[in-house]
C-alpha cells in the first residue's frame, strides 16, 4: 500500500485555513484572509497542483459543509448581541460563497480552489488586479486547464483584462513551471495561447533570461526550448552562452546560435515501430524557425570550444560539424578539439579530420 503524498502547506497555514471558517467579526476575518493570501503568495508556482485540493480541505471549501463557512462575513448593522447564538441555534442567515465574494473580493483568490465550478467561475469574474506571486499567476492558469468549459472561458476572459498589468517577474517565475505545462496538462486546448500575452512581452523575457542565467539548478533547458518559440528571446541567447550557471542551458543557447535555428516542441505525436503488431510509440512534434543573430556562427564556434564544461563543448562540436561550410578557420578550430581533454570532443575532431570539406562535394 503506498503512502500518503506529504503536504505541500505548512501545518501553520493549514490551521489559519482551518480557523477561517469560524472568524466570527468582519475585521477579523478580512484580516485572517489577507494572512493567508500572503502565506499562500510564498509558495512556489509548482505547488499550486497539489496544493489545491489541500487549500480546498483545509478551508472547508464546498456546499456540503456549510456549517464551516465564515460568519457574519456581510456586515449586518444593528445586529442584537446573541446573533451568534441565533447562528447555532439555525436561525441566522449564513452568506453564500458568492455573497462573501461581494462583500469582500479578495475572496475571489481563495475561491479559485473551491470544489464547485460554478464557485470558480464567479471568482475569476471578481479578479481584477493582477496577481502578485508567480503561485497565484499559476492557479490563474491552472483555470485555464480547468475541468469546465465555462471556467475556462472564465479564465480566459480573466487573464485578457489583466495581463498587461502583470509584473514581469512574477510572470517569468511562472514562466518557469507553466512553459513545460502546455503539452503536459490535458484539458485545455487553445487556452494555453491567452498566457502567450503575457509570455511575449519584452520585460518578461529579459527576466526569464535572468532566472535562466542565474539559477544553478532547475530544468531550465527544457524551460529554454520551449521559450524558443518566442523570437524576442534571441536577443538573449549570446548572453545565456556566454553566463548561464548551468552547461545545459549554455549547450541549448551555443545550439542555436550555431545553427541559426530555434526548436520548440510543438505536443507529440505516433510513430509506428511494427504495423503487423500494433506497436507505436510516442514522440514530440517540432516547430522550427530562423533567429536573428549579430555575429557569424565561427564566433559562437571559437567560444563554445572553450568552454568550461566538456558537455558544453561536445555538443558546439556536433553543431560545428553540421556548420562546417560556414566556418573559415575550420583547421585552427579542429586542432584546438583533438587537443581536448574530453575523448567525446576529441571524437568530434577525429570525425572532422577523416571527413574533410572537399568529401561533401
Amino acid at each position: 500500500m503506498s503512502s500518503p503524498a506529504t503536504p505541500v502547506l505548512p501545518p501553520e497555514l493549514s490551521a489559519k485555513l482551518a480557523a477561517l471558517a469560524t472568524r466570527p467579526a468582519h475585521s477579523e476575518t478580512g484580516h485572517a484572509l489577507d494572512e493567508i493570501l500572503s502565506a499562500l503568495a510564498k509558495l512556489p508556482a509548482h505547488f499550486v497542483v497539489r496544493a489545491s485540493r489541500e487549500i480546498a480541505t483545509s478551508a472547508g471549501l464546498g456546499w456540503w459543509q456549510p456549517e464551516k463557512r465564515p460568519i457574519q462575513i456581510i456586515p449586518t448593522h444593528g445586529a442584537p448581541p446573541f446573533s451568534r447564538l441565533k447562528y447555532f441555534l439555525g436561525l441566522e442567515w449564513v452568506p453564500s460563497d458568492n455573497e462573501l465574494l461581494a462583500a469582500n473580493p479578495n475572496f475571489a483568490w481563495l475561491f479559485l480552489f473551491h470544489p464547485s465550478g460554478y464557485v470558480r467561475e464567479a471568482a475569476l469574474c471578481y479578479v481584477d488586479a493582477p496577481p502578485e506571486s508567480s503561485f497565484f499567476f499559476t492557479a490563474l492558469a491552472w483555470r485555464l486547464n480547468d475541468w469546465a468549459a465555462p471556467v475556462r472561458q472564465a479564465a480566459e476572459h480573466c487573464f485578457k483584462r489583466i495581463s498587461g498589468e502583470i509584473a514581469a517577474t512574477v510572470a517569468a517565475d511562472a514562466a518557469l513551471y507553466l512553459l513545460e505545462r502546455r503539452f503536459i496538462w490535458g484539458r485545455w486546448r487553445d487556452e494555453a495561447n491567452i498566457l502567450d500575452l503575457v509570455f511575449t512581452r519584452d520585460d518578461v523575457l529579459a527576466a526569464l533570461a535572468t532566472h535562466l542565467q542565474g539559477k544553478p539548478t532547475g530544468p531550465l533547458a527544457t524551460c529554454l526550448r520551449h521559450a524558443l518559440r518566442y523570437p524576442g528571446i534571441d536577443q538573449h541567447l549570446p548572453r545565456l552562452a556566454a553566463a548561464a550557471v548551468q552547461p545545459s542551458v549554455r549547450a541549448a543557447a551555443y545550439r542555436c546560435l550555431i545553427s541559426g535555428k530555434a526548436i520548440w516542441p510543438v505536443g507529440f505525436e505516433s510513430i509506428w515501430i511494427d504495423k503487423v503488431y500494433g506497436l507505436r510509440r510516442r514522440a514530440p512534434m517540432l516547430e522550427t524557425r530562423t533567429i536573428q543573430r549579430d555575429r557569424p556562427a565561427a564566433d559562437f564556434v571559437e567560444a563554445g570550444i572553450r568552454d568550461k564544461s566538456p558537455f558544453v563543448r561536445k555538443v558546439v562540436a556536433d553543431a560545428m560539424i553540421a556548420v562546417r561550410a560556414q566556418i573559415p578557420n575550420e583547421e585552427k578550430l579542429v586542432a584546438h578539439l583533438a587537443a581536448d581533454r574530453s575523448s567525446l570532443v576529441r571524437s568530434r575532431a577525429d570525425f572532422l579530420m577523416r571527413h574533410p570539406r572537399t568529401s561533401e562535394l
